[in-house]
């Protein structure tokens, strides 16, 4: 499982996702800054395969989509299932299919990814308990 250290670039990050992609679509986004656990999917003969899992920090979303920041390259068109944590204990499941990607180089950790996603299926929640 790959993790996305989250710490570096934001500032660069902010900027040009807000200058570059602000014209694309119509709808209100709002800004959430979140760690997520991703699962990458694929349909492969007929089954949903997980080719890929991690963490992705979640930029901002709207009512249709998500921009989120990754240590790897999706495919456009790859669907890309979302944890996003709701509260300490509480998740939301949501299937995306990646629209868009665009590397960010970032000295300390070579290049990351930006990636714009729209909504498939959303909002399924969950409960989330672990043991200590």
């Amino acid at each position: 499982m790959r993790h996305l250290s989250t710490t570096v670039a934001l500032k660069k990050i902010g900027k040009q996702s807000g200058r570059a992609r602000s014209n694309r679509r119509q709808e209100v986004r709002v800004h959430e800054s979140k760690v997520c656990r991703y699962s990458l999917c694929e349909s492969i003969k007929s089954e949903w395969v997980v080719i890929e899992q991690g963490e992705v920090y979640s930029l901002d979303r709207s009512e249709q989509g998500i921009l989120v920041m990754m240590g790897s390259r999706p495919r456009n068109r790859q669907l890309l299932e979302l944890h996003v944590p709701r509260t300490r204990w509480e998740y939301a499941v949501n299937l995306y299919e990646v629209q868009w990607t665009k590397i960010l180089p970032v000295e300390s950790h070579g290049n990351l990814f930006l990636v714009g996603c729209r909504l498939l299926l959303g909002a399924s929640r969950y409960r989330a308990f672990y043991v200590v």
